[in-house]
């Protein structure tokens, strides 16, 4: 009997050894499968010498040369400005918990510039953000609070519906096919109008498809990068038949629009740089905010990354660099569909009239709803 219990006491002491082993080479594995992205392909590309950084019920406003600046008023809305007193050798200012979005005024001489935080910080979105605030050929500037783009909506959080509607945004566009949507549906508060425009046909799940081949490493990096170039080249050939539809949804809207394929960086990032184009904004700005896709998305793609490379311990044959391509944008993925626009149609003003259906008085008309 006491045999017995010695031996059920060493054997318990052993599992336990052997769990505190198990746990430790877990918790190896997992450290070692961290990845990191270089700082170079996800620093902030959009050059803006002020801007409004949004965390959580936090804002902070960052100011390149505060010493031009001769008065900021901050407020939630135009009847509620609060003046800040002169101590401007400071650049960062901080508020914390402000009951909506705050905008800023910054005043310089006889200039006024209105500015608000670019990405709108949710729980689980990603990438959400707002067109405003970028400058036209025309010295026009985009109107904040019109055009918002952003990721898939399926996990914005019901606790969440009151800053989501502080946006003002009555109508949602969902650029996904129905094999994307399926399951992870868009998650909206009442009265936001829904809308399905898939940019793409998907008939036999063939973006599931893809995604499987890239599971089981039969896509290379250069095959990634091949893949995705010919689909920004396609958006501009057999797909564009969907284009004018969504860009005439969105342009056409007396009330904010948000638009949002699945990551919102790709078929997002395409009808962003075709609305900017039609605001006249210069192609230099274009892919600085297409880019920032990479900026918003860090954390994210990280985090896949890190999730990858612990999977190719069950296969080995996946290819991290193909994810990475499949997860990022690339000047080469937007110029590519840039190309198809003034090789095959002559450029962004014969493309606008031509392939869009947006003629001259129109265009001007949308400028003038669109930028001040």
């Amino acid at each position: 009997m006491k045999f017995n219990n010695f031996r059920s006491k060493i054997c318990n002491r052993i599992d336990s050894n052997r769990g505190i082993v198990y746990v430790g080479i877990l918790a190896f594995l997992i450290s070692s499968c961290s990845a990191k992205l270089s700082p170079e392909s996800t620093k902030k590309t959009l050059r803006e010498p002020v801007y409004v950084e949004n965390s959580g019920k936090q804002y902070t406003l960052h100011v390149s040369n505060p010493k031009a600046v001769s008065e900021i008023q901050f407020y939630t809305n135009p009847q509620s400005k609060i003046k800040l007193p002169r101590s401007l050798s400071d650049s960062v200012f901080t508020f914390k918990n402000p009951p909506s979005r705050l905008y800023v005024d910054l005043l310089s001489g006889n200039d006024t510039l209105l500015v608000t935080n670019r990405q709108v910080d949710f729980k689980k979105i990603v990438n959400f953000r707002d067109l405003g605030g970028i400058k036209t050929m025309d010295g026009r500037t985009v109107k904040w609070g019109k055009i918002f783009r952003s990721d898939n909506l399926s996990k914005l959080k019901t606790s969440e519906f009151e800053k989501f509607n502080n946006l003002n945004i009555k109508s949602v566009i969902d650029l996904r096919t129905d094999h994307e949507i399926k399951g992870k549906e868009d998650h909206l508060p009442l009265g936001v109008k829904y809308a399905h425009m898939p940019t793409v046909k998907d008939n036999e799940g063939e973006i599931a498809l893809l995604r499987k081949k890239v599971i089981n490493g039969e896509i290379s990096e250069q095959q990634a990068i091949d893949k995705t170039v010919g689909f920004y080249h396609d958006a501009g050939t057999v797909n564009l038949s969907s284009l004018p539809g969504i860009i005439g949804q969105i342009t056409t809207s007396p009330d904010a629009v948000l638009y949002h394929c699945s990551a919102g960086k790709d078929r997002t990032g395409i009808v962003s740089a075709l609305i900017l184009s039609i605001l006249n904004v210069d192609r230099a700005t274009i892919m600085q905010e297409y880019l920032m896709s990479n900026y918003y998305r860090r954390q994210k793609t990280e985090k896949l990354l890190g999730k990858a490379k612990l999977g190719r311990i069950i296969k080995p044959k996946l290819d991290l660099k193909a994810i990475e391509v499949f997860m990022s944008v690339d000047k080469a993925f937007l110029n590519a569909f840039f190309e198809v626009v003034d090789k095959e149609y002559g450029g962004t003003d014969t493309f606008v009239q031509n392939q869009l259906g947006i003629g001259k008085e129109e265009r001007q008309r949308i400028i003038s709803r669109l930028t001040y």
